[in-house]
């Protein structure tokens, strides 16, 4: 499954990157020229490698590793200042709940344009489950003696860390984070300089790419592992497209496109806690 929606998620490339270029000031013509032929050309590699491509294509023009690199201290900041004191003390199956629903964050989609009053005021929004219940999930997480954790945005990151640090109590933890900028997620470096938790293995992709299309990556950190959290959209879609099925992961996320609605049947913009089990029934 390369694309859910070979013509939504191109539609939502395309949307997003040339949105992205207004937003700089780079909307030349031969900028949108570039965006076109980059997202052209890597629409048979899959759905993953021809988003990450054309961030990339974006970041040449605007002449940025790291074009929301403000944006995304600026999300930290809101999280860690306004939301993580009223999270303190919950146990992990809250923080699970109000981790999904923190996956607000993200760049300009198609249908989906993300404000900061979404991060502050979303936290509390109950999830949908999808192939567990709330019970099940307290019986997965106790145990989970090896956990990985694969992060995606700032700001939800701050939420991340309160659960990952819940974890470590008693399992395991290995975070696995995209080494190189990619548009508003939290980086290796960043992962690696502010969580400091005892006993968490921070670790990197090594690349721009989400973690389920390493092989490498899948094989040494994700595969043996009891329990897989993966945060966002572009995790969960990347696994959907690599074909990889792990028999105890969870993906936290909100569905922010029509295609994910259609396929989940949920409703558009709601946080999601899906099982990996549920998959086998689609």
């Amino acid at each position: 499954m390369r694309y859910i929606d070979y013509a939504e998620c191109t539609l939502c490339a395309l949307t997003s990157r040339l949105s992205e270029l207004k937003k700089f000031n780079r909307d030349s013509e031969e900028s949108v020229r570039r965006i076109l032929v980059r997202v052209t050309s890597d629409l048979p590699k899959g759905r993953s490698i021809m988003f990450v491509n054309s961030f990339e294509e974006l970041a040449s023009i605007v002449g940025s590793e790291d074009p929301y690199s403000d944006e995304k201290a600026r999300y930290e900041g809101i999280a860690r200042g306004m939301l993580v004191p009223r999270l303190i003390g919950m146990s992990e199956v809250e923080l699970v709940k109000v981790a999904a629903a923190a996956n607000s964050v993200d760049v300009a989609m198609f249908n989906y344009v993300f404000n900061e009053e979404m991060l502050i005021h979303g936290i509390n929004e109950e999830p949908v489950w999808l192939g567990i219940d709330e019970p099940r999930l307290a019986d997965v997480i106790n145990s989970a003696s090896n956990v990985t954790y694969i992060v995606d945005n700032a700001g939800e990151f701050a939420i991340d860390s309160l659960l990952i640090g819940k974890l470590a109590t008693h399992s395991r933890v290995t975070v696995v984070a995209r080494l190189k900028p990619y548009e508003t997620d939290v980086t290796y470096g960043y992962v690696r300089d502010v969580l400091k938790v005892n006993g968490v293995n921070v670790v990197t992709t090594g690349n721009r790419y989400p973690a389920f299309l390493s092989n490498e990556v899948y094989d040494k950190y994700i595969n043996g592992s009891d329990l897989v959290i993966s945060k966002g959209v572009g995790n969960f879609e990347a696994y959907l497209e690599t074909g990889r099925r792990h028999p105890n992961a969870l993906f936290l996320f909100r569905v922010k496109c029509n295609p994910l609605r259609r396929m989940l049947n949920v409703e558009f913009n709601k946080p999601v806690i899906l099982h990996s089990s549920y998959l086998n029934q689609l």
